[in-house]
């Protein structure tokens, strides 16, 4: 059985609204991404090819690769457009007193 850890990332006020910003928890490259009083924590690494998401484009709930153009749901972490077609990682969020907390594996946190 996996165990998970809950994390604060980053205050909320951290990231802009239809705005994105990268950290590294542990042995982990995570993405927070915000848009539309909704925020999204993911793997910050392109499935198709190492290049950090944050650097992409925000629309809605889709995270666009800066690379090679591919979409990835923030909801699910499906691939949406080639070239990729593995999915992303996305991890459970959780807002308390203006703070960011996300839910990470265990084993991410002792790289």
């Amino acid at each position: 059985m996996n165990s998970t850890q809950l994390v604060r990332v980053c205050s909320l006020a951290d990231v802009p609204d239809g705005g994105s910003k990268a950290f590294k928890i542990g042995g982990q490259q995570l993405a927070v991404f915000r848009s539309k009083g909704n925020v999204y924590v993911t793997s910050n690494i392109c499935s198709h090819e190492h290049e950090f998401l944050s650097d992409g484009w925000l629309d809605g709930s889709v995270v666009e690769c800066p690379r090679h153009g591919a979409q990835f749901s923030l909801v699910t972490g499906e691939p949406l457009s080639l070239p990729a077609t593995e999915p992303i990682e996305v991890f459970a969020v959780k807002l308390e007193d203006g703070e960011i907390f996300v839910d990470l594996p265990a084993e991410y946190l002792n790289p």
